[in-house]
């Protein structure tokens, strides 16, 4: 497998580009360089929930839901 093979397999994984660059020994600017385009699914972790807003994204063809993560905040959202 070659590095960026493996650069964007991390990022689908959901890893940084920061610990990409420091696991493969590339800088920040080649790890986002060659993964930036790898869409990573939002999950829910112990520390933080998601929620799903609406983006306009300038006319009505590119509108479409996207997930943000948020921290979690247990009087709000419960234990984990």
């Amino acid at each position: 497998m070659s590095v960026q093979e493996r650069a964007r397999a991390m990022r689908a994984d959901g890893v940084s580009f920061a610990e990409i660059a420091s696991r493969l020994g590339v800088s920040l600017q080649w790890a986002y360089k060659c993964a930036s385009d790898v869409v990573v699914a939002a999950k829910e972790r112990s520390d933080t929930i998601v929620k799903h807003f609406t983006n306009n994204g300038g006319c009505s063809t590119q509108s479409n839901p996207i997930a943000i993560r948020l921290p979690r905040i247990p009087t709000l959202h419960g234990a984990a």
